[in-house]
């Protein structure tokens, strides 16, 4: 009982702390999560009029897209527990002329209300890491997806260790290296999250969901949990980028949006403490910036390509 308690204080918790940021939330996702939301749809293969599941929806980055994709007929219903989010991801299909193609629900991944064998295709971008029980959600998709149906599933993840795009992705980095052994960059959402851990204490309010903080290489373990759940797995891959932040202000709010950390602690701090925190990020950045160097958010996903049997 109390294990159930939990994980829905932490799902209730979590989804909450994005009310409050949801137009931040929305523009840097589709800042830097487009191309992503890309290679994820063109992973899945969607068709018409294929009926599509979206769990984690947020904003719709990536129902959208699918959207374009169903033909007449097909169907996309993203589902997610924040109510700012998906009243977003409403008004964005609305002004798109997509809303006859698209629903937007609240409903928890981990209990989906929808009957055994309803869809073709379940995506899920950067969702998984932020439920508790995820082979439970996963069992659930695997459930509500009909035979022979495809999942796409993606988490943030620096790539395979063994791996073409782990070796090219160590060499690209060097240089960075070298510019943070200078002291000529600083890297979110580790900076700030150095700052909050430092200057603010834990709350009672859950953070981190135990996929998330477990590792930040999550290539084995997500694979491993999607055939877990039934699913065969048909490929894997990686995406990486790096965004580069002009100013102190920008790369604060990247951060405070993304990093469950700063976000839940930020939002529970006295403002006079945020304002001194927020004030010590900024003059280290400007310092940084004057020697010559740069404020990066390195962004990436790692996509589990996978088939419910026939």
């Amino acid at each position: 009982m109390q294990k159930t308690l939990d994980s829905q204080t932490f799902k209730t918790c979590d989804a909450a702390s994005y009310n409050a940021l949801t137009e931040q939330f929305d523009f840097f996702t589709e800042r830097l999560s487009s191309s992503l939301a890309a290679r994820m749809v063109s992973l899945a293969e969607i068709g018409s009029p294929h009926s599509v599941l979206d769990v984690g929806t947020g904003t719709g980055v990536v129902a959208l897209q699918a959207a374009g994709k169903i033909g007449a007929g097909g169907k996309v219903h993203g589902i997610d527990l924040s109510e700012e989010m998906l009243a977003t991801a409403a008004a964005k299909a609305e002004r798109l002329g997509l809303a006859g193609k698209i629903e937007f629900s609240r409903m928890d991944a981990e209990e989906l209300k929808f009957e055994a064998q309803t869809f073709d295709i379940a995506l899920s971008l950067f969702a998984l890491l932020h439920f508790p029980n995820p082979l439970m959600a996963l069992r659930e998709i695997f459930r509500v997806l009909r035979p022979g149906g495809r999942l796409v599933v993606a988490v943030g993840s620096s790539p395979p260790l063994i791996s073409l795009s782990g070796l090219i992705h160590r060499f690209k980095i060097l240089p960075d290296l070298l510019r943070r052994s200078q002291g000529k960059q600083l890297v979110a959402p580790n900076f700030l999250d150095s700052l909050v851990e430092r200057h603010l204490p834990e709350t009672d309010e859950p953070e981190e969901s135990h996929l998330a903080s477990h590792s930040h290489n999550r290539t084995q373990g997500v694979a491993a949990l999607v055939q877990s759940a039934g699913f065969k797995v048909l490929q894997t891959d990686w995406q990486g980028h790096q965004a580069q932040l002009e100013t102190p202000e920008e790369f604060w709010e990247i951060q405070r949006t993304f990093s469950s950390i700063a976000r839940k602690r930020l939002a529970a701090a006295a403002p006079e403490k945020v304002e001194l925190l927020e004030r010590e990020f900024t003059e280290k950045c400007r310092t940084v910036q004057s020697r010559g160097g740069n404020l990066v958010y390195p962004f990436a996903a790692f996509y589990v390509v996978a088939q419910k049997p026939e």
